[in-house]
């Protein structure tokens, strides 16, 4: 059950995507997963993008709990590389390469618990399913959202974990353990600035959409949008706040709050709470003109927007509305097939609590809050279910390791100590959430 080699296994793997090609990852998967005789299911949603499942059961007393992950990683630039970002290289304690941190580590934790299972035989109330998904980094079109479309009754569970929580951040000698208990919703828009257009020697510079644009976006990128603390971060702030010297009361207050998060000490901290309390829409997309000698009557570009639970399409394109003004001929385009809801689910009760004592059993020091993710994950495409999901993806990063960049970024890599922490705080929690 060598999780080292495992991760190296699957970063080797090149399931960039686009294109995807998750079909490789999925076949080594089940290749793993048939030699500890389970009986795993691959299943392609179109040729290369290929998923894979696979269940321990239990007395199915209790709904199953299910272990979602993602095998494609995000396009690499190979030339910005120290090592092969395919390569699953060792070098300075590190294992390099794709996938590394974003999520082959987290990949190779749930194999691993699965492997232990298989050989443990626990008698469990509840099901342990795997589900090893492409497509997450594009859509989630081709891999969880279509299992949920097409194959329910091989996912379905009452408890889902998976990335994005349960990694420490330090915060003045202590150590904080968010796990997401919600995510934002997508809300994509464009700006779209209209004038007259003409000949590129002659411009018009007081009736220009590319000036116009320009000037939108640098407005929306010089303003905060308006505070809003959702219940998920009303407690984790009010578990913070002591650490840091402020008064919760005042660090709650949606108000106050912006001119205190400068004392949050922690950078890494400090963007988790400011993307986490707050509406987001960031210019992504530029696109003007067709030919070099014509202005151009048009000129867009598209918003990333996010939505936190509880705020609506009408509530973000006021907030960016209000930041850009009213004096530009500058439109705002809601592109609703792109739209996603947030979730948000209640960090209390007992899954939460065993989740909170599985961390503190191997880090009794630990302070665990709830967190809401910035981004998105598969988690949405499970809300059809009723599935509750967590991010809980445990690691025990030290605290000289800086992650910042490199998920996405170039030169990603993990410490090679740092899986097996993990693996036994996820298969305790298992035991515990299926008993």
């Amino acid at each position: 059950m060598n999780a080292i080699r495992h991760l190296q296994n699957l970063i080797r793997l090149n399931t960039s995507n686009p294109p995807g090609n998750e079909i490789l990852a999925a076949d080594y998967l089940a290749g793993v997963l048939a030699g500890a005789e389970y009986e795993p299911r691959v299943i392609e949603s179109e040729p290369g993008r290929g998923s894979v499942i696979a269940r321990y059961n239990g007395d199915a007393a209790k709904r199953p709990l299910l272990l979602f992950n993602h095998l494609d990683v995000v396009p690499v630039e190979t030339d910005e590389w120290t090592h092969n970002p395919f390569g699953g290289e060792i070098a300075d304690g590190y294992v390099w390469g794709r996938g590394a941190l974003d999520m082959k580590n987290i990949v190779t934790q749930q194999l691993i618990v699965m492997l232990r299972l298989a050989a443990e035989r626990p008698a469990l109330k509840r099901d342990v399913i795997f589900a090893g998904c492409a497509d997450e980094e594009v859509s989630g079109k081709f891999g969880l959202e279509y299992l949920v479309k097409n194959h329910a009754d091989l996912i379905d569970a009452e408890i889902g974990l998976s990335e994005s929580g349960a990694i420490p951040i330090y915060l003045n000698g202590n150590a904080i353990f968010p796990i997401q208990c919600g995510e934002k919703g997508n809300r994509r828009l464009v700006l779209r600035a209209k004038a007259a257009p003409g000949h590129g020697a002659s411009p018009n510079y007081d009736h220009y959409a590319i000036r116009y644009l320009a000037i939108a976006i640098e407005r929306l990128t010089r303003s905060q949008l308006p505070t809003h603390i959702t219940p998920t971060m009303e407690l984790a702030l009010r578990k913070l706040a002591p650490l840091i010297g402020l008064d919760p009361d005042e660090f709650c207050d949606p108000a106050r709050m912006p001119a205190l998060l400068p004392r949050v000490p922690s950078s890494e901290l400090r963007n988790m709470i400011y993307n986490s309390t707050r509406n987001s829409a960031a210019p992504t997309i530029l696109q003007a003109g067709v030919k070099a000698n014509v202005v151009p009557s048009v000129a867009e570009v598209t918003l990333d927007g996010r939505v936190l639970p509880g705020q609506t399409t009408a509530d973000i394109i006021a907030e960016v509305r209000a930041a850009i003004g009213s004096d530009l001929p500058v439109e705002i385009v809601h592109l609703a097939q792109h739209d996603s809801n947030a979730l948000e689910s209640p960090a209390e009760g007992p899954i939460w609590d065993t989740l909170v004592r599985n961390i503190r059993k191997r880090k009794p020091e630990a302070i665990v809050v709830p967190n809401l993710l910035a981004g998105g994950t598969d988690a949405k495409s499970l809300a059809p279910l009723g599935v509750r999901t967590f991010g809980f993806s445990p690691m025990d990063f030290s605290p000289d390791f800086d992650r910042s960049g490199l998920v996405h970024g170039h030169d990603e890599r993990i410490p090679v100590d740092s899986l097996d922490w993990g693996i036994d705080v996820l298969y305790d929690t298992v035991l515990e959430l299926c008993s």
